[in-house]
């Protein structure tokens, strides 16, 4: 579809008056937070429905799948409708929690390594909601250090028998198949030797266990795999090449976490003027600096994400756009707590709750999706082409690795 003035313009209508007919308007702007503060496990599946009913809306709406080959179940679009979309909806209810990010990160490596089976059985019940999918990467002895994962997958006919366990799964209570890295090959070198299965969660031999976090949220989980199966059509890439498809789902991972930073910028401006204190010269200064930091990352993440769609190299290593967001939230959190002082702390206002948040995301950030020494690490081997660190495993299979 080519693009002109005309063109565009119409569909930024089109797009304002479905969103006014069809979406709340955001009454208070959350923080980067996706569940918020949840005690509840029944206000989690709750909100976890209405997330999935949310994408199912959007996806008939053409708001959902834009971009996606219409053989897929996609809509045939162009990025720049997307974009528009997202310039658009800034001020709706429209981010749908976990879909949004599993979509973000799965989408573009099925569409890279996918088989055509794969591709048609899928992508269109991915991007419309219909089947909830989750992440499972990271295992309590292999978290930012990923490709010493340790679960086993072992052939039996023509499926895999799978032994292991894996953590911080974000909603993986509520999904019906999952995203897993399997150790197929310990005799590899530690990349080597991984095979990435599209893995049906509704099975015997798979235990989803949620993890409470400090504040009561428990979309995280960690799941025990004992004899679980995966036939082999439903390894994504090649056996033992997992790695590949891992780290495009890696990249857009950090590519996703920037897309959605959120407005806390507007929401730290919007604070200031409440209190009185818009107009003091230091803080305006610390303001624009939060707000011109928020849209360069929006603008890094748009074209990595438009770049990974058209089968190009990122013209921005990803690593930068989750360091970003990291820096970010510790600028933000630091910023909230200083235009409330005291009293973002011991009041239970709504202000001071969404400081509070701000403020405990802060670290956390700097953790999930991959420590920020890991991407540093990644920037400079990858990007500046400086000498790797000196490993004890390097070279050597995996099975002689020493581990802890």
């Amino acid at each position: 579809m080519t693009r002109d003035q005309n063109m565009e313009e119409q569909y930024r209508l089109k797009t304002q008056q479905w969103l006014k007919d069809n979406i709340d308007p955001l009454k208070e702007r959350q923080p980067f937070s996706t569940l918020h503060w949840m005690p509840s496990k029944e206000t989690e599946k709750n909100h976890h429905n209405a997330c999935q009913q949310l994408q199912m809306k959007l996806y008939e709406a053409g708001f959902a799948g834009t971009t996606v080959p219409t053989e897929y179940g996609g809509h045939g679009g162009d990025a720049w409708m997307q974009k528009i979309f997202r310039e658009e909806s800034t001020g709706y209810q429209v981010h749908t929690g976990f879909y949004h990010s599993i979509i973000a990160m799965a989408l573009p490596a099925l569409l890279k390594y996918g088989t055509e089976h794969q591709k048609q059985e899928h992508i269109k019940t991915l991007i419309s909601g219909e089947v909830s999918w989750c992440q499972l990467f990271s295992e309590p002895g292999a978290g930012s250090d990923l490709a010493g994962l340790g679960a086993k997958a072992e052939l039996d006919g023509d499926e895999f028998v799978i032994h292991g366990q894996k953590v911080w799964n974000s909603a993986a209570m509520y999904a019906d198949m999952g995203i897993l890295l399997v150790r197929t090959n310990p005799n590899a070198h530690k990349h080597e030797g991984i095979t990435f299965l599209l893995f049906d969660m509704d099975q015997p031999g798979v235990e989803v266990r949620p993890l409470i976090q400090a504040h009561g949220a428990g979309h995280f989980a960690e799941v025990f795999l004992d004899g679980a199966r995966c036939h082999i059509q439903n390894v994504l890439g090649e056996i033992d090449k997992g790695w590949g498809p891992a780290r495009v789902v890696m990249s857009n991972e950090s590519a996703m976490i920037g897309g959605a930073a959120g407005d806390n910028p507007s929401q730290l401006i919007q604070l200031a003027q409440s209190l009185g204190r818009r107009h003091e010269p230091v803080l305006r200064q610390k303001l624009a600096n939060v707000y011109s930091r928020n849209k360069l990352l929006k603008l890094m993440s748009d074209r990595i994400s438009v770049a990974v769609r058209n089968g190009q190299m990122p013209p921005i290593h990803p690593s930068i756009v989750k360091l970003f967001v990291a820096q970010n939230r510790r600028i933000e959190g630091d910023l909230a707590q200083e235009i409330l002082g005291a009293a973002g702390v011991v009041t239970s206002h709504t202000a001071s709750e969404w400081a509070m948040e701000v403020l405990h995301s802060r670290y956390p950030i700097s953790i999930g999706g991959g420590t920020d020494e890991v991407h540093h690490n990644n920037l400079g081997e990858q990007a500046l082409g400086l000498p790797r660190d000196i490993r004890v495993d390097r070279g050597i299979p995996w099975k002689d690795i020493p581990k802890g």
